[in-house]
């Protein structure tokens, strides 16, 4: 992954449980405090450590702090240089998530290795949804996905429940979000 997610949990980390907090996680996982490069690619092992020394450190599931990054993440994007990109593409949470992987494509001049998820959505009815996840990444990222969800509709001041339909091997999934 890319130095700027990476930056984002150092970023909720320090935010939400203090500096002092992310240097231990930095000192027992062997990475340099100061973080990372948001540019540069990063194995995804070093990310999925950074997620367990948290979880170590809290006490927390893998799950509920993947979930709590997924909705810190949008707001860490929005603050971002890339906000005009994220609030330039839909009026509504649905239309947002419609349009994530022409996002990605835009975000693909800038980080030519990224490896972006794909979305699509099938409406079922005015107020539900079924969101598609397709991931190049076998990481078991669907709680993460479960809060970027809700991180979309806080950005526009709404609520929404989502569960997760189906999961096969952390490369896709099927989310139904209700709002």
């Amino acid at each position: 992954m890319y130095g700027m997610v990476n930056q984002a949990i150092k970023s909720m980390v320090t935010e939400k449980l203090g500096k002092e907090t992310w240097e231990e996680i930095c000192t027992d996982g062997g990475f340099d405090p100061k973080g990372f490069n948001s540019f540069e690619q990063y194995d995804d092992q070093i990310t999925a450590s950074l997620v367990g020394l948290v979880c170590k450190k809290t006490q927390a599931s893998p799950e509920v702090i993947l979930e709590d990054f997924g909705k810190y993440w949008i707001g860490y994007a929005k603050k971002s240089e890339y906000k005009s990109i994220l609030t330039a593409f839909a009026s509504n949470p649905i239309e947002l998530i419609e349009t994530l992987d022409s996002l990605h494509s835009r975000l693909q001049l800038s980080f030519e290795k990224l490896k972006a998820p794909s979305f699509w959505v099938t409406h079922i009815s005015k107020n539900e949804a079924l969101v598609h996840y397709k991931s190049q990444r076998n990481m078991g990222l669907e709680p993460f996905v479960v809060g970027l969800l809700k991180g979309v509709f806080d950005m526009y001041n709404q609520s929404c429940e989502v569960k997760i339909e189906k999961a096969e091997k952390g490369e896709s999934a099927v989310f139904r979000v209700t709002f």
